[in-house]
């Protein structure tokens, strides 16, 4: 069907817009050495501490599989975010292998990710300011579906 894809080459730009978008407003928040002005995370890190509160991913293996980052140095920076405070980690009951660990955001992590998300979503919103009532309303119906059809299609809604 001709529709379906015209659709499909719309999400696809959409996503490198997205993308794009993303490095310009989002990641402008971390300094050039890529760490935060408030805490002394990495962009990279910062998403992983997301990536355990949002996605309710605890382990080394879930977070490489869905960052692509390889095993080896996502463990790395688990243990990097272990040491700073921001997880702490729980062996895994649930298997007989005792190399299996469980990672969670630790007060301070839950305080940093909170904080960050604040601060990004404040600077974010500044983007939208000069539109007018009626047009971020329309937006905000428009992206709020275009989520649920995402979520029904296998995607993630937080």
């Amino acid at each position: 069907m001709g529709n379906a894809r015209k659709i499909a080459e719309e999400l696809v730009a959409l996503n490198m817009n997205i993308l794009w978008w993303n490095r310009q407003h989002i990641e402008k928040l971390f300094n050039i050495n890529g760490k935060n002005n408030m805490q002394d995370l990495t962009m990279r890190q910062f998403h992983v501490l997301m990536l355990v509160q949002t996605m309710n991913l605890h382990t080394v293996s879930e977070l490489s599989n869905w960052s692509r980052i390889s095993k080896s140095s996502m463990s790395i920076m688990v243990s990097k975010l272990k040491k700073l405070g921001y997880l702490y980690k729980e062996q895994a009951v649930d298997t007989d292998d005792g190399r299996k660990s469980y990672f969670y955001l630790t007060p301070k992590g839950l305080e940093v990710v909170n904080q960050e998300m604040e601060r990004i979503l404040d600077s974010v919103a500044q983007g939208f300011s000069s539109l007018g009532q009626e047009v971020k309303e329309t937006f905000y119906q428009h992206l709020k579906e275009l989520n649920q059809m995402l979520l029904r299609a296998g995607g993630y809604l937080a």
